[in-house]
């Protein structure tokens, strides 16, 4: 009998949960992670992909020649992608093992950074010592790509109008939501999962990429699978002056 971990089976169209029970790899790539997979295909050097999942994005920016190094947190999402990446491409592909903010890289390692949806799994002092670290990790010139969840999205889009009364107020991280089992119609469905999450918007996305020295290019939301003109999703491109 085999060991072998597999990908769970999508019970929401398009999206594949995790096995960590930190939510759901998209079968789709948004536009910021379409931005990156063009823009790594330019690269001569290798793209990070953190917090990979299962690869969608990873192995899209293969498929256009780039060398990537994938990382998550989870063994067996890292596992299962190197086992499902074509033999013609496994050459340009490394993988490691890790978690923000506590994995580290060489200064200058990548010319390109993906982070998608990893974020708002982060408390706001985590975002910023995971930001700072990524700036380090990018070389002159290179460029970041961020994507995470915002208040509009999924469960958490009933708690929208508490996050838009923070924000009015000036709350720093207006998004936090400190027990996601008040938007969950059976707590059950939280087991496993981090009692907390902190959806972002593009503001704080863009805030928070100043802080270390990057620059900012493109803060926008933006949607998934059908819906690509939404707000299920903040984004962000950003580049390491140099």
């Amino acid at each position: 009998m085999s060991t072998e971990r597999q990908r769970p089976k999508p019970f929401i169209r398009g999206l594949v949960p995790t096995l960590n029970h930190r939510g759901f790899m998209s079968e789709t790539l948004d536009r910021f992670s379409i931005a990156f997979v063009a823009h790594a295909a330019r690269c001569d050097a290798p793209v990070l992909d953190m917090g990979c999942a299962y690869g969608v994005a990873t192995r899209a920016a293969l498929e256009q020649g780039a060398t990537v190094h994938a990382c998550d947190m989870e063994a067996g999402h890292v596992e299962i992608l190197a086992r499902e990446t074509p033999a013609a491409l496994r050459p340009r592909l490394s993988t490691r093992v890790g978690a923000l903010p506590a994995v580290d890289f060489p200064a200058g390692s990548f010319a390109a950074i993906l982070c998608s949806r990893v974020l708002h799994f982060l408390t706001g002092a985590e975002i910023r010592a995971s930001l700072a670290k990524m700036q380090v990790w990018l070389q002159p010139a290179g460029r970041l790509f961020l994507v995470a969840d915002t208040p509009y999205s999924g469960f958490w889009s009933a708690g929208a109008p508490a996050y838009e009364q923070r924000r009015a107020a000036g709350e720093e991280w207006p998004g936090f939501i400190g027990d996601i089992g008040v938007y969950l119609a059976d707590r059950a469905l939280a087991a496993g999962m981090l009692p907390y999450l902190n959806p972002l918007d593009p503001d704080i996305l863009a805030r928070e990429c100043h802080l270390p020295g990057l620059v900012v290019e493109e803060a926008a939301f933006t949607g998934r699978g059908d819906d690509p003109g939404g707000r299920h999703h903040a984004g962000v491109i950003a580049n390491k002056p140099g």
